[in-house]
């Protein structure tokens, strides 16, 4: 199919795909600067995305998809680690600061406050209703995106009332 088809808004098969519903995440990683080619520094990446799915009960699995061009998948091949920060219904406001390059200031993830993971280092952040901590297993780059295969480490829910935020809540629709 040619590019240019793929992206016509008046295409029957992207409007289909875009009916899929995904949820909200912020995804996060860190690595050490000695080991990355394009820092000089030790190096955090965060980063808003839609295609999270759990792969397995046993072990507990899942699947995320990353853009093969950003500083997130870099960091994440390299650090072969990651938190999911699974966003809530009433936290919209969090998505767009993370949709572009990260930046930390003391404990403060593109302005909102982070510990580190403990079973992975990565950031999480302090207000998400839950979060998971993975190690990655296997990664396929395919199209535009790489597809990560992570063991879920560890985790936790801090408020189980809160209900996740999905795309179409937050006025996204990724897809087609």
């Amino acid at each position: 199919m040619d590019k240019e088809r793929k992206t016509d808004k008046n295409n029957p098969l992207s409007q289909a795909l875009k009916k899929i519903t995904y949820g909200m995440y912020v995804v996060t990683t860190r690595k050490s600067a000695k080991e990355m080619s394009t820092r000089d520094e030790d190096y955090v990446a965060a980063g808003t995305i839609s295609w999270v799915s759990q792969a397995s009960f046993d072990p507990p699995l899942v699947t995320v998809a990353i853009k093969k061009n950003s500083d997130l998948h870099e960091t994440i091949e390299k650090s072969r680690i990651f938190a999911i920060n699974i966003v809530g219904k009433d936290q919209k406001d969090m998505l767009v600061p993370f949709a572009k390059e990260t930046r930390i200031e003391g404990n403060n993830l593109d302005g909102y406050g982070f510990t580190d993971g403990e079973h992975t280092g990565a950031p999480i952040l302090n207000d998400v209703p839950a979060y998971l901590e993975c190690k990655v297993l296997e990664d396929i780059t395919i199209g535009d995106h790489s597809i990560f295969v992570a063991e879920v480490l560890g985790g936790d829910t801090r408020n189980p009332d809160a209900m996740p935020l999905t795309e179409w809540e937050a006025d996204m629709h990724y897809g087609g």
